[in-house]
């Protein structure tokens, strides 16, 4: 089940000075089971393609396609079977979370689209394990705590209603390096073991590699480029559009012009393994 954008052009506050266009004239495919990456800056209109996909918001003109639904303008109809089905997880967790307790968070979602589910608590529980959070959160003060524990929470609050699209918006802002790679770990775990369709929009192109099948480079609103991961190692269409290569392929490419012949590899084991072969 595809989820299709035609021809889509999405603009704010028309006819006035303040008019604004985010998106223009933008066409793609996004594949089901796969891990697809919109990179760009911040200006590059990555983060509408999420609202669109959860329908936060309409296209000004074209269509997108998601399963059965279409956001073309037109009312949706059901659109919280759409919501339940499209978890999307912004870049700030305080635009997500408004209850007190993590617990009355978790739950109120659940709560307000009718999800039927057995044993609240448990499933409470167990989106809180996925993040790598103890059910001790469950009685925590919103408030009390961290930016990367705000994030998680609104992480496992997408995730109780094991969706079959999981959309994160700059998902590593505020995180540390355990804690990406554990967030890679489950990212994969959700597509591999659960196939889950997973979209990231990111700039982050040192945690989007090695997770990647297909990639769009956004600028300005329009896609650049296309294809698979290895859009991002063009050392020259990294460079014009403002993002950086990630750090495996720049030592990569670095040892290469010294002579030392290393294969391009988004692992870190494995590029250890031929570092280590090429020192014999």
């Amino acid at each position: 089940m595809e989820i299709i954008f035609n021809n889509v052009t999405y603009r704010e506050n028309l006819k006035t000075p303040l008019k604004k266009t985010y998106l223009e004239s933008v066409t793609f495919n996004i594949e089901e089971g796969l891990v697809t990456t919109f990179i760009g800056d911040s200006e590059s209109g990555k983060t509408k393609i999420g609202e669109l996909i959860n329908a936060c918001i309409s296209p000004t003109y074209g269509s997108v396609k998601i399963f059965d639904f279409v956001n073309d303008r037109r009312r949706i109809k059901n659109v919280n079977k759409l919501r339940m089905n499209v978890g999307f997880v912004t870049m700030n967790p305080r635009d997500m979370l408004f209850n007190k307790t993590v617990k009355k968070e978790l739950e109120f979602g659940v709560n307000y689209f009718k999800y039927k589910i057995n044993k609240k608590g448990i499933r409470c529980s167990e989106a809180l394990k996925l993040v790598g959070l103890p059910e001790s959160f469950l009685d925590k003060k919103i408030s009390d705590l961290t930016l990367t524990e705000q994030k998680k929470v609104s992480l496992a609050s997408v995730l109780i209603f094991n969706p079959k699209v999981l959309i994160l918006d700059e998902p590593t802002i505020g995180l540390g390096t355990i804690e990406k790679e554990n967030l890679k770990k489950l990212i994969l775990l959700l597509k591999e073991k659960y196939g889950k369709t997973i979209i990231l929009l990111t700039k982050d192109t040192d945690f989007a590699y090695p997770l990647t099948d297909k990639a769009h480079l956004m600028y300005r609103g329009s896609i650049m480029a296309s294809g698979d991961k290895n859009i991002m190692t063009n050392e020259r269409l990294m460079d014009g559009y403002g993002l950086k290569l990630p750090e495996i392929v720049k030592y990569i490419k670095a040892a290469n012009e010294k002579g030392i012949k290393i294969s391009l590899t988004d692992n870190i084991l494995d590029l250890i393994k031929e570092v280590y072969r090429n020192a014999k």
